[in-house]
């Protein structure tokens, strides 16, 4: 059908282009008028002194039609002289020995001519218009025709009581039957039963609710599959008909409707998995801290009780040293596992130089032992859950006390505000990170340094699922020696259609060999652990 459309355009528009005007008018008018004044030379016997200007106005008009209006004007110019001097008594003379009559006569003749000449010329005007308005639709109907033959829907037109006067290709295509067969209510044998009869009472129902509705059918295919399709059509006023009508179309969403139920089972599956492990997860560290607690309690008294040897001291110093890192991987692991849980949070527009405030309160003991003096500049505020960004400043203020060095802590929190995110940044006067390792910070159980500073590895990758599961970002600049600078993105506001960042897009830190990022201008996020 589409490679027969082309061709029949192409046809069409031959058919109607208009006759081009003749290229010579004056070679039209010369024969035009030669042609009358023999005419009527021939007939001067007959006619003698009547109807001088007969033939004269004849070729006037037919030099008008075939030559144009200059044709027809040169004609009259023509006419004039030579009826005067052949066919106007005396004959054989000019305009001065005419009678005053045949010489008014002359002036209607000239007058009317070039107003015939002038109706002809505007009828032509408006015939080529025409044609070309007609050639003009006759196009945007065929392109109609195109785009009805091309679009993958099935596209109607209906009366108010569902019968059907226009389908393009893809429903009979779909059915296996000729368009014909479709029309009226023959589309009505491919529709579900359970489907047709709440369709056809949606179609009357609309005639005086409304001019708009969906509704989602199953049309059986040619191989006697039903497949779900979503009709939306619209009501419209018919001027011809003086009737109103239905218009739309009908879209196979059954791939779409498929996947989104399995999707919708497997999320199901995976919330009641989730429920299950943290379920499990608070289990297990309620049964693992209990032993831990046992453990603990027993070697501080043996240790307390012990004779003073010096190498049962050692040991039992180590063994309650490990009960107490054990206990904080255990808390930190719980913590991680809440992190994950961020995006199922509540939200609400969170003050953020508050939680900054909070986190620094729940680490004063941290503080004082450090004599670190967090600074912090006025703060915008977002749309998250404000447990989480205390966590989140709690992680990263501690982790820039943690890492200080010999150094006294210097902490600094900044932030701005940009038309779709706030961008915070928490800065350090620490030992720093290599630029090998800024891509390891915030992947879980990865320490830089070994057991020359207390941790579990896993406080950056909470503080990185965090702000992921609010569509945010984080990364960190820094340079050993030289301090470090975290920086995470969180929106304004709430957005459905926004999505995590893809990891595997990231840039990978200061030795990208980019310009560093400024918080009027965030980088993408690099992954690491620290």
């Amino acid at each position: 059908m589409i490679s027969r459309i082309p061709r029949a355009l192409r046809a069409r528009l031959a058919a109607l282009q208009p006759p081009a005007d003749l290229k010579h008018p004056v070679l039209v008018a010369l024969l035009a008028s030669a042609l009358a004044t023999v005419s009527r030379m021939a007939l001067d016997p007959v006619l003698q002194d009547r109807s001088p200007f007969l033939f004269f106005a004849i070729a006037v008009v037919i030099a008008a039609l075939y030559g144009g209006a200059w044709a027809g004007i040169g004609v009259i110019l023509l006419a004039v002289p030579l009826c005067d001097y052949f066919f106007i008594a005396p004959r054989y003379t000019w305009f001065v020995h005419d009678a005053q009559a045949d010489s008014i006569t002359l002036a209607l003749f000239a007058a009317l001519g070039l107003l015939t000449v002038f109706i002809i010329h505007r009828l032509q005007q408006n015939g080529r218009l025409l044609k070309r308005s007609l050639i003009e639709l006759q196009r945007s109907e065929l392109k109609l025709e195109m785009t009805a033959a091309t679009i993958p829907e099935a596209i109607f037109s209906a009366r108010d009581n569902g019968e059907m006067e226009y389908l393009n290709g893809y429903l009979p295509d779909y059915c296996g039957k000729h368009g014909t067969a479709l029309l009226g209510s023959g589309w009505l044998e491919f529709v579900h039963p359970d489907d047709s009869r709440a369709l056809l009472a949606e179609f009357s129902s609309r005639q005086d609710s409304g001019n708009e509705f969906e509704s989602i059918v199953r049309l059986r295919r040619a191989d006697g599959m039903y497949r779900m399709f979503k009709c939306h059509a619209r009501r419209i006023a018919d001027p011809d008909e003086n009737a109103q009508k239905w218009f739309g179309a009908f879209s196979d969403i059954h791939n779409e409707r498929t996947l989104t139920a399995a999707l919708e089972d497997r999320t199901k599956e995976l919330m009641r998995l989730n429920a299950a492990l943290e379920r499990f997860a608070y289990t297990a560290s309620h049964d693992l801290k209990a032993p831990l607690r046992t453990i603990g309690a027993m070697s501080e008294l043996l240790l307390q009780n012990s004779p003073a040897d010096a190498a049962s001291t050692e040991m039992l110093a180590h063994v309650v040293k490990a009960v107490e890192r054990m206990r904080r991987l255990i808390d930190d692991l719980m913590d991680l596992a809440k992190s994950t849980d961020a995006a199922a949070l509540p939200r609400a527009d969170v003050d953020m130089r508050a939680a900054a405030e909070m986190a620094i309160a729940n680490l004063g003991q941290a503080i004082r032992e450090s004599g670190a003096a967090p600074t912090m500049e006025a703060l915008p505020s977002v749309y998250a859950n404000e447990t989480a960004m205390v966590r989140l400043f709690q992680n990263l203020i501690a982790n820039a006390i943690k890492y200080c060095g010999d150094k006294t802590p210097e902490i600094r929190i900044s932030g701005s505000s940009r038309e779709q995110d706030c961008t915070f940044c928490i800065r350090d006067n620490g030992i720093g990170i290599a630029p090998e390792y800024v891509d390891q910070i915030f992947e879980p159980f990865q320490r830089l340094h070994g057991s020359e500073f207390e941790g579990s590895g896993l406080g950056l990758a909470a503080c990185r699922r965090i702000v992921e599961a609010l569509t945010g970002r984080i990364w960190v600049e820094s340079k050993p020696g030289e301090g470090s600078a975290f920086f995470f993105t969180i929106p304004r506001q709430a957005d459905p259609a926004r999505k995590p960042p893809d990891r595997e897009l990231r840039s990978t830190g200061s030795n990208s060999g980019q310009q560093p990022p400024s918080l009027e201008s965030p980088r993408s996020a690099v992954s690491g652990g620290r």
